[in-house]
Formats: C-alpha cells, sequence, structure tokens
C-alpha cells in the first residue's frame, strides 16, 4: 500500500532549518543510540519552530532510522484525531510492511490492527538492521481530546511499552494536560522524557508577520475577510475556485488576494485524492492563526459561514455530485460534520449513493466512503443508548459497497495500469476485499506492470499477492490463488519457480488448471514447445477429472491455454464440447479472452456479445480492453473498460439479496407478522434461500400453535427442496425441513423426509439435527433410536473432516437426549482440536441448562484450551464464536463479552455479540433462570447493555445477521427496512 505522507510533511517543512544544528544532534543521536529510554517529548511555546524542526528531520533522517510520522492540525480538519492518527500512520506501516489495508475495519479493530502493525514494523526493522522511529508533532493541537472519562485521545494511542529497538518522538506546547484516557503509567507520564525547545529568531520573525497579516485580513475588504471565515469554518481544504464560488467572485480574485498575503498566513496542500493531478487546497499556516482567527469573529459569525457551507455542498448534492464536484465536499466537508458532531448531516452523506458514485470516480476505490460509514458509526456507538436504526442503515451500506467491489474484474486494475491510471489500478485492486479475489487481481495487474513499468516492480506486486495467498484458509480458493500467482511468476522471468508451485497442487482438477495457466505464460515468453508440453500435461489430467463441474472448469482452462500457444481452432472446439450451460458460458468467456489476446478483436468480441451472464460478459470486456491497449487501440480500449465497469457496477448480487430478504423473512416473523414474512418470502427467486425462508415461518408458525398453516407451508417447503439441484444444498434444506415437521408432530414423516438424503456425511447430520428436535418434544426414546442410527451411519464415511464433523453434530444429539456421559466420551473420541471443541462448547450448553454449572464450566474450560491449538484462522473465529455462546450458557456474561470482542474475524465477532445480547434480553424479560448470570460492577444486564452489544455487532458483521435481535430490543427500525418503499429500492 503506496504511502504519499511525505509529500504533506514536505509541505509543512522549511526551505532551510537555521540555527537548530544541536537539536538535530540530540534527534539523531536518540534514533541511532543505545542509551536509556526510548521516548522523547520536545515541549516548547507556540511559534518556537517545533514543526519546523519535526518536519526537517523526518525528511533528512539519520541512516538506519525508518521514520513514521503524523503531524496534528488542528486548523486542517483532516488530520487533527485519532481517526486521522491511525489512517496516516497504518498507511505508512503498511506500505513499509509491503501489506493491504484489510477491509471494513470498525473502531476496535481498525485500533487493535494498529498496535500489531507497529509491532510488526518495529520487529522487521530491527531484523533489516534498523530502527522504526514514530514521530507525532503537536500533541496539544489533538481534537478528539476531552477532559474526563469520555476522552479520546491520540497520545492513548501511543506505544506504552517499547517493541524491538523503536523508539518513540512526540512535540508539543509545555501547557496542556495529559489526557485522562493515558494510563498513569504511560511514559508520556515520565518527566524525565521531556527536552525543552528554544525559541528561534527565525519563528519570532514569521509570529510576527504572520499576526500582523491576519490583523489586517480581519479588518481588511469583504472579500479578504470571506475568504479568512471560510478557511477557518471549513477547516482548511478548500481550493481557489471553491472559494471563489462560495465568496460569490471570480477565480483570478481569490487567487490574487491568496497571492497577495505571504505564506505564512495561508499554506498550501496536496489534493488528497489526486496529489498529482488534482488542484491545491488551502489551510491557515498555524494553529495559533485559527484559533485567533476564530475568537475574533465569533460563533455567529463562523455558524454563518458553516451554514454558507452546508448550502453549497447542499446543491451539489441536489445536482446528484456533477463531474468537477469540489474534493473538499468529499472529504473534508465530512470531516467538518464530525468536528461539530452533526450526526444527523454525516448520516446523509455517509449513504449517499451518487456521492459514493463520485468518490468511486476520483479514488478508484471505496476506501474514502467506507472510512466515513465507520466514522458514524463511532459517534453512534459512543451514545448511551445507540440508535439501531441509524446503524442497520450504515451496516447496509458498508456491505453494499463492499459487495459491489467483488463484482470488479479481476482483471480490470490491469487494464487500468495499461492505460497509465497505475494508482486508479492500485486503488481498485486494493478495494477488492475478498483476500482470494484480491490475490487473482494483484497476480494480473503483475503481469501488465511488468510490461508497462519493469520486472521489479512486478515482482514487489508479486510479493503482495503471495503473502495474500498464504493467508486464505480455503483450500480450494487458496489452490486457485496460487495458479495466478504462478502465472505472474512466470511473466516475471521465473519460470522454474512458476512450474513448482504449479506442480506442487496434488488435486488433479486444480493441478490442471495451474498447468494451463502456467502453459499460458510461458507461450507469451515465446518458448511454444514448453508451453504445449504443458497444456499435454494439463489435457492428460483433465480427462481424469470424474465431476462433470470441475472437468468443465479444466477444459475450460485448457481451452484458454491451447488458444494462446496458437491452435484457436482446437480451443473452440473444447470449449463447444462442454454441456454445462454456465460451464460452456466461462469457456467461451475464457476463449474469448484468449482470442483477444491475439489480437483479433472482431473474432473475440462476437463471443463476447454471446454471452448473457453478465459477469463474464464484464470479464470478455476486460480482456478486450486489454487487448486492444496493447496494440495501441487505446479509445477502444477505453469503450470496453467503461462498459465492463459500468456492467460490474449494476450487477445484482443474487445471493446476497437471497440471503438477506431470507433473514428478513425470520426476523419479521419474530414481530408476529407473518402474513407480512410470507409475502417477503414469495419474493425469493433463488430455491435453496426460499426453502430456507419458508422453514423458518413455518417454526415461527408452528410456535403460534396454527399447525394447519405450517403443514401448507411445509408441503411448499418439500415442493421447493426437491428441485434443487445442488446435492448439498438440497441436503441442507431437508434437514431443516425435517425439523419443521417434526415441531408439527408428525414425525414419521420428518424421518423419511431425514433418510432421502442419500449422503452418508449429510444424513448424519439431518439425523442429529432431527434428533435434537425430537429431544426437544420430550419423545427421548425415538430421539435416541435417531442418534443410533446416525451413529451407525458415521462409520461409512471415510472422509477424515467429515467424520469429525459428523461426530460432532452427533455429539451435540446425544447431548440433547440427556446422556451427558455418553456425549462426553464421543467428545473425547474426536482427534482433532477444531470439532472436539465445538462438540464440548455444545456439551456445555447442555449441561449448563441442567442447571449442573460446575460441570459446564469445567466442559468450557477445556474448550477454551483446545481454542489455543487451532492455527485456521476462519475455524479458530469460529471456535471463539461457539466458546462465547458456551459461556453465556453459563451465566458468566462478562466473560463471554470479553472473548466476543477478542475475535478478530467481523461477522463472527458480531454472531458472538449477539448471543451475549440475546441472553440480556433474556435476563430482564425473567425468561432466563433466576440468578444464571453473573455480571461485573456497572455493566447490568437487560436492554440498555443488549442494545450496546447489538450496536457494536451492526458496526462489525453483516447486517442480515443482528436482525433478529434488533427486532427484539428496537422493532420500528426493522419495520422502517421490512418497507415496500425499502424492498423496492433495493431489490425489486
Amino acid at each position: 500500500m503506496a504511502s504519499r505522507y511525505l509529500e504533506t510533511v514536505q509541505r509543512i517543512a522549511p526551505q532551510a532549518l537555521v540555527g537548530r544544528e544541536a537539536e538535530l544532534a540530540e534527534l539523531a543521536a536518540f534514533c541511532t543510540g543505545q542509551g536509556e529510554g526510548w521516548y522523547r517529548w520536545w515541549r516548547a511555546p507556540a511559534w518556537t519552530g517545533k514543526s519546523a524542526l519535526m518536519s526537517w528531520f523526518v525528511l533528512n533522517p539519520p541512516d538506519g532510522v525508518r521514520v513514521v510520522s503524523f503531524f496534528i492540525t488542528a486548523r486542517f480538519a483532516e488530520q487533527n484525531d485519532r481517526v486521522a492518527f491511525t489512517d496516516v500512520v497504518m498507511e505508512q506501516l503498511l506500505d513499509l510492511l509491503g501489506q493491504e489495508k484489510p477491509p471494513l475495519l470498525a473502531k476496535t479493530t481498525r485500533e487493535a490492527h494498529l498496535f500489531g502493525l507497529i509491532n510488526e514494523a518495529a520487529q522487521a526493522c530491527q531484523l533489516q538492521g534498523e530502527r522504526l522511529i514514530l514521530l507525532v508533532d503537536g500533541l496539544d493541537e489533538d481534537r478528539g481530546v476531552t477532559t474526563g472519562a469520555d476522552a479520546h485521545s491520540i497520545a492513548k494511542l501511543l506505544p506504552a511499552t517499547p517493541v524491538a529497538g523503536m523508539r518513540v518522538i512526540v512535540s508539543g506546547r509545555p501547557n496542556p494536560p495529559i489526557p485522562d484516557d493515558v494510563p498513569q503509567n504511560h511514559p508520556l507520564r515520565d518527566v524525565r522524557i521531556v527536552r525543552t525547545l528554544g525559541r528561534s529568531s527565525a519563528a519570532a520573525t514569521i509570529k510576527g508577520e504572520a499576526k500582523r497579516e491576519l490583523k489586517r485580513l480581519l479588518n481588511g475588504s469583504r472579500i479578504e475577510r470571506d475568504l479568512l471565515g471560510l478557511l477557518t469554518a471549513a477547516g482548511g481544504g478548500l481550493g481557489a475556485e471553491s472559494l471563489a464560488e462560495l465568496a460569490g467572485v471570480e477565480p483570478w480574485e481569490v487567487e490574487e488576494q491568496l497571492h497577495s498575503v505571504s505564506g505564512r498566513t495561508f499554506a498550501t496542500r496536496h489534493s488528497r485524492f489526486q496529489p498529482e493531478t488534482g488542484p491545491e487546497v488551502f489551510v491557515l499556516g498555524h494553529e495559533e492563526l485559527q484559533v485567533v482567527a476564530a475568537e475574533r469573529m465569533g460563533p455567529a459569525l463562523l455558524a454563518g459561514y458553516r451554514e454558507q457551507l452546508h448550502v453549497w455542498a447542499e446543491g451539489y448534492r441536489q445536482q446528484g455530485w456533477p463531474e468537477g464536484t469540489p474534493e473538499y465536499l468529499l472529504r473534508g466537508y465530512y470531516r467538518m460534520l464530525q468536528a461539530d458532531g452533526d450526526l444527523t448531516r454525516m448520516i446523509a452523506y455517509a449513504t449517499d449513493t451518487a456521492r459514493q458514485d463520485r468518490m468511486l470516480d476520483i479514488t478508484g476505490g471505496d476506501a474514502a466512503a467506507l472510512s466515513e460509514i465507520v466514522a458514524a458509526q463511532d459517534v453512534i456507538l459512543a451514545n448511551d443508548k445507540p440508535d439501531l436504526g441509524w446503524l442497520l442503515l450504515l451496516s447496509m451500506h458498508r456491505n453494499d459497497l463492499a459487495d459491489r467491489n467483488n463484482n470488479i474484474p479481476t482483471d480490470l486494475p490491469s487494464v487500468w495500469a495499461r492505460l497509465g491510471q497505475p494508482n486508479r489500478a492500485d486503488a481498485l485492486a486494493r478495494s477488492i476485499t475478498n483476500s482470494y479475489r484480491q490475490t487473482q487481481a494483484l497476480a494480473a495487474l503483475a503481469e501488465t506492470v511488468a510490461v508497462t513499468r519493469g520486472v521489479d516492480r512486478a515482482r514487489a506486486i508479486v510479493d503482495r499477492a503471495e503473502a495474500l495467498a498464504h493467508s486464505i484458509s480455503d483450500p480450494y480458493q487458496q489452490a486457485q490463488a496460487m495458479t495466478s500467482l504462478a502465472k505472474a511468476v512466470a511473466v516475471t522471468g521465473r519460470v522454474d519457480r512458476a512450474e513448482t508451485i504449479a506442480s506442487s497442487i496434488t488435486n488433479s482438477y486444480r493441478q490442471t488448471q495451474a498447468l494451463a495457466a502456467l502453459a499460458e505464460a510461458v507461450a507469451v515468453t515465446g518458448r511454444v514447445d514448453r508451453a504445449q508440453a504443458l497444456v499435454d500435461r494439463a489435457e492428460a489430467l483433465a480427462h481424469s477429472i470424474s465431476d462433470p463441474y470441475q472437468q468443465a472448469q479444466a477444459m475450460t482452462s485448457l481451452a484458454k491455454a491451447v488458444a494462446v500457444t496458437g491452435r484457436v481452432d482446437r480451443a473452440e472446439t473444447i470449449a463447444s464440447s462442454i454441456t454445462n450451460p454456465d460451464g460452456q458460458a466461462w469457456a467461451l468467456t475464457a476463449l474469448a479472452n484468449a482470442i483477444a489476446a491475439t489480437g483479433n478483436l472482431d473474432r473475440a468480441e462476437t463471443i463476447a456479445s454471446s454471452i448473457t451472464n453478465p459477469n463474464r460478459h464484464a470479464q470478455s470486456l476486460t480482456a478486450l480492453a486489454k487487448a486492444a491497449a496493447t496494440i495501441g487501440n487505446f479509445d477502444r480500449a477505453r469503450l470496453f473498460a467503461h462498459q465492463a465497469e459500468t456492467i460490474a457496477r449494476n450487477i445484482t448480487n443474487a445471493d446476497r439479496v437471497a440471503w438477506a430478504l431470507t433473514a428478513l423473512t425470520r426476523a419479521v416473523a419474530v414481530t408476529g407478522n407473518l402474513d407480512r414474512a410470507e409475502t417477503i418470502a414469495y419474493r425469493i427467486t433463488n430455491p435453496n434461500q426460499q426453502a430456507r425462508a419458508l422453514t423458518a415461518l413455518a417454526n415461527a408458525v408452528t410456535a403460534t400453535g396454527d399447525l394447519d398453516r405450517a403443514r401448507a407451508l411445509v408441503n411448499q417447503v418439500e415442493t421447493i427442496a426437491l428441485t434443487i439441484a445442488d446435492p448439498f444444498q438440497q441436503a441442507w434444506a431437508l434437514t431443516a425441513l425435517a425439523k419443521a415437521v417434526a415441531a408439527t408432530g408428525n414425525l414419521d414423516r420428518a424421518e423419511t423426509i431425514a433418510r432421502n438424503v442419500t449422503n452418508p456425511s449429510e444424513q448424519t447430520r439431518a439425523l442429529t439435527a432431527l434428533a435434537e428436535t425430537v429431544a426437544a418434544t420430550g419423545n427421548l426414546d425415538r430421539a435416541r433410536a435417531l442418534v443410533d442410527r446416525a451413529e451407525a451411519l458415521t462409520r461409512h464415511i471415510t472422509n477424515p473432516d467429515q467424520r469429525a464433523q459428523a461426530m460432532t453434530a452427533l455429539a451435540k444429539a446425544v447431548t440433547a437426549t440427556g446422556d451427558l456421559d455418553r456425549a462426553e466420551t464421543i467428545s473425547n473420541s474426536i482427534t482433532d482440536s477444531y470439532p472436539q471443541m465445538q462438540a464440548l462448547a455444545a456439551l456445555a450448553e447442555t449441561v449448563a441448562a441442567t442447571g449442573n454449572l460446575d460441570r459446564a464450566r469445567a466442559l468450557v474450560d477445556r474448550a477454551e484450551a483446545l481454542t489455543r491449538h487451532i492455527t485456521n484462522p476462519d475455524q479458530r473465529a469460529q471456535a471463539m464464536t461457539a466458546l462465547a455462546k458456551a459461556v453465556t450458557a453459563t451465566g458468566d456474561l462478562d466473560r463471554a463479552e470479553t472473548i466476543s470482542n477478542s475475535i478478530t474475524d467481523p461477522d463472527q465477532q458480531a454472531q458472538a455479540l449477539i448471543v451475549v445480547a440475546t441472553a440480556c434480553v433474556e435476563a430482564e424479560a425473567g425468561s432466563a433462570p433466576a440468578g444464571l448470570y453473573s455480571l461485573g460492577a456497572g455493566k447490568g444486564t437487560g436492554v440498555l447493555r443488549a442494545r450496546s452489544l447489538a450496536a457494536a455487532a451492526l458496526a462489525q458483521g453483516s447486517w442480515d445477521r443482528c436482525l433478529d435481535i434488533v427486532a427484539r430490543i428496537q422493532p420500528n427500525a426493522l419495520l422502517d427496512v421490512s418497507s415496500e418503499r425499502m424492498l423496492a429500492t433495493r431489490w425489486s
């Protein structure tokens, strides 16, 4: 992740630093020496030259030192609080480490990630024989500081313990107190770290001239007062044209006024979004000038200027944020709203999709829009009674941004790089939030960069892609990512390494794809014989694949590789031989891409135009754009690229829509509005999701006692379930259906449905789930018979992972029958840490429900010990969620909340928090056993605590997972979402 912050520092630094040789020598000695102490705090009054000294040192550090810096600038709304500090410092640390910023970081995970990056960077520097320096100037200008318990300061984020020899340098005035949120044992409270900076004659001269100029402006003409007032109210960041528009004058008049005043009163900064091409923006030259100007103008006059900014912003909003919208309205204005605490406007602008589209157009990504949503969430979360409706709306928009970025074709960043826009290419690649797809995008980008910007830059991108690939926990996706990586490695000239990567894949299907991709890359280098040998290996492997779907995909990869080697007719024959419609669409897309790469754009476009799948169509157009750019036809390339991006942005994620409507059906049913829930369920077009929604509705109807309506619903579900083509999804649907049928009292039919699942592993899961449902009705004998049948089936499951999962389900079912000793024996027989932990956690829940809390807590302790041995990140997050649920069942809500907050996966953390929130609601409603919950001082139970936990869940995870708890705490928020207007806007 490239950081441009040094360009900001260059604007702060003086052209020459006069009379500071001794201080620079002391700073260098502190950063390179081995003496005691790792903090230095340089203090001095205003206009002493602190920022000049610090910025000069950042730009001219001693050898062996890597400086990460942040200059707090109170007069510039974008650079004066802990959010800005976290973003800027994290950007520099990621650049130093060669990593990408994780998507959707909420407040708690964002700051935790910052701490982790500081540790990683310090250790990385130490390994290279260097030392990390964190330098923060202007600690007294932090606008996030309050006094008392609500303080949220930058100082609190500074490291409290030394890491890998790093050093910390801060500067500021001597008079503001250390913020209350800084711990008593923090190094900032040690007076021995303080150094006093003497006055500089040069700084004194600047002070005098700047104050005289400010006085003249305050008493000057209307235009002079307006320019000063607007910049003071806006917090800086306005360009000359924007100031002219606001002041009602011509741009040349603004330029004349600003250039008639020395740089000591006004300073310039680069455009944040477009540093190379955007207009410069203006800020006041010193914090003292901002303070004096604000005091002299007074609150009423500044409020008038702010209102002028609001009217100006509203005008652009009414126009739909047209091209040429000032950058201030897309960045600085929001920071002003944040500083003013104007939450209503913050939410309105953070959820304005047209504004988000304009930000995307300028930056090439959605990072800025996501940052605004997180900022609004943070303000709401700081409220004692957070509004779940607002958080639900923000969460929806946050997920929409993530979803739309995952529709970006992974080749599109490389197209923009080929068209001479590397910054947009990099931003677009980074905006893809899915690690697997981002790896593919980076690999494709590396191939282009190898041609357009050199092999060294391409290899750096490949290294980033490889680091991401190793973080992918799903074996299939990791293999696919390694396939893309092998091709990119070959393009950078390391063919042997690439073939080693491809050959290391043991699965025939995945290796076929890797070899085919590698053959393409090798063919491009001119080594056709080696490429054809790789194709022959791939074809032999493809014919050995028994799964029809996988074979179709393998043949697709093969057709593409064959086309690249020059045998286009053979490639088209292979693609046409695929009978599966989706597989053939995929193959035609790949073939069109390959033919386009040969320069035959007309034939490729003909094939592309025959593809009806929007995703495939966008991918083909992307390939056409890339090919057109390669041969120098840039006009046609831009046309294809814009067509591809337009199609991608308008793709509706059908699976996501179906999932959301399913969740909404369930949540509306919880509110008791069954007719409305049924209407929503029948809007779902995906059979699998519709079956799930109607099953959930049937369960809700059964709970009301209307068994006739429930049975009619389950009949409908059975009909739908039998139309589901995917065996795994059908098994899930039939399992849920069996449970629902059992709840209506028809146990024979329920068991018949469960036995209709043919796969032993899936039938085991269906029978165990049914056994739990039957046990809940009190029919323990029948439940035990179902368990025996399921246990017998487990002996026929040969796949170790599937058997472990089946044994876990079996243990849970046996637990439900009340045979706790047998359940614990089964749990103990599971050898893998992850499923064993899941089984023990489920057992702990049931044991707790019997009232035997001592045994339940012992099981929880065993389960928690097992989580430490789980290395897979996804499994560990799921295990911690199960643990939080089990601990909640034992009544220790504080411990459960602590465990929940330690989960790093946002969705899993949200699920865990929802469990604790639900327990709080039940405690207040009186549905929990008396005296069950043990609480920490001041935390309490009830709806208020549940609301805070639900709010945190909405800020972290997918909104659709939170609907049930929102319905129980703030039902009106859910009713707004489920209104016809919202449904029509979002999903029709």
